[in-house]
């Protein structure tokens, strides 16, 4: 057997990989293509499948026919404990009923003449491969659907296009045309064989094209969790960067556990803890600005009490009442003329409610300080008030 593809033995579903001689093998996600391994890794994946496939062109069928793969696909292949990528010689289409369709998610790498069911030769497995190239540029998959329909009627309408490859993949640039040849829907315009192939990747990748050290390391420290492709990428350079090789080895990281799923009623306990923090949050702040605007409020008032002016002069201080005795000593006053305009009264000096209101008045209207006045005497004589008083 090749040492480049999988030795089978025969199985009642037709043909099987033998246990013992596969252990320790690894297989390749069929959703992932060859995207993500890094391009370096990927090239000399795609190199050792291509040179499985030449092998495999040389050989006939019972019928006599030129041998013919028709499934170059991710399903298809198999990494060895050295590094070696292999590939099943045997797809499950070669043992079934004429017509028998491929599996949903071998779709996407399949030639256009094998989806809608047309004769095939060695320029199917080559278009297969131009795929595999195109995913391990781009860092994705080509097509991301397994509607034969979808896939068809974009390879009719010619919108197969590679993305710009980051600026240390520049080496790598010559390839895009290798893939858009390979990818051409008519057959005419492809590479006749996988050897061309093969010869116009090598002729550009050069030394850049890993070894089989440098896939078996990687393989053995990453593999075991690969990285999810995201749907969409910025910058391909994490995805396509050439291998690193590293004297020293990596351990193989364990699986890491699956956080349990947290249950309804805990997600709403933590809300309403969130809630009721928030809530009480809210009201000491509420509380610590209605004190801080009543003291701002006292303090406003008490300024303006004591540096408010005095409105008008102190009220005067009434006459003293004159005694009996005073009166009948006092001498003959003038009388005076009272004057036109009508002066408020003051009260009493012994009723402090009249003065406090009167106060208050002469506050809120701003009124002019009243004018002492003092009150008018009546004219007396000595003798009225001596026979008044019966002196």
């Amino acid at each position: 057997m090749h040492p480049r593809l999988v030795p089978l033995e025969r199985s009642p579903a037709g043909y099987s990989i033998p246990r013992e001689l596969s252990a320790g093998w690894f297989e390749l996600r069929a959703k992932r293509g060859l995207a993500g391994y890094g391009l370096a890794r990927a090239l000399r994946m795609l190199l050792d499948a291509l040179e499985g496939l030449t092998a495999l062109e040389g050989t006939r069928t019972s019928k006599g026919q030129p041998f013919v793969h028709g499934e170059l696909v991710p399903a298809m292949l198999r990494v060895d404990d050295t590094g070696v990528t292999r590939l099943i010689p045997l797809a499950p289409w070669h043992w079934s009923e004429p017509g028998t369709l491929p599996a949903g998610e071998r779709c996407g790498h399949l030639a256009p003449e094998r989806l809608l069911g047309d004769p095939i030769d060695a320029r199917s497995d080559v278009f297969s491969a131009g795929t595999l190239l195109w995913e391990a540029l781009a860092g994705r998959r080509l097509f991301e659907t397994d509607s034969v329909d979808t896939i068809v009627m974009r390879l009719m309408g010619d919108k197969v296009t590679l993305p710009q490859l980051p600026p240390e993949l520049s080496w790598a640039l010559p390839l895009k045309a290798v893939a858009t040849c390979a990818l051409s829907v008519d057959p005419e315009q492809r590479f006749a064989n996988c050897r061309e192939l093969a010869q116009a990747i090598e002729t550009v990748a050069g030394e850049q094209v890993a070894t089989h050290a440098d896939v078996a390391h990687y393989f053995r420290s990453v593999i075991a969790r690969p990285p999810s492709l995201p749907a969409r990428h910025s910058s391909l350079s994490a995805l396509v960067a050439p291998a690193r090789r590293s004297s020293k080895p990596v351990e193989p990281r364990p699986s890491e556990p699956v956080e349990p799923v947290v249950a309804p009623p805990a997600r709403r306990s933590k809300r309403s803890l969130w809630a009721i923090g928030a809530i009480s949050c809210l009201i000491g702040a509420v509380g610590v600005s209605a004190v801080a605007r009543y003291h701002a409020a006292q303090g406003e008032a008490h300024s303006a009490t004591q540096g408010a002016p005095v409105l008008g002069a102190p009220l005067p201080v009434a006459a003293p009442v004159l005694s009996v005795s005073a009166v009948a000593s006092a001498a003959p006053a003038p009388i005076e003329t009272v004057p036109s305009t009508v002066e408020p009264a003051v009260p009493p000096a012994d009723d402090p409610e009249q003065a406090t209101k009167a106060k208050k008045a002469g506050t809120d209207l701003k009124a002019p300080p009243p004018k002492p006045r003092v009150p008018a005497k009546s004219v007396h004589t000595p003798d009225r008030a001596a026979a008044k008083y019966g002196i």
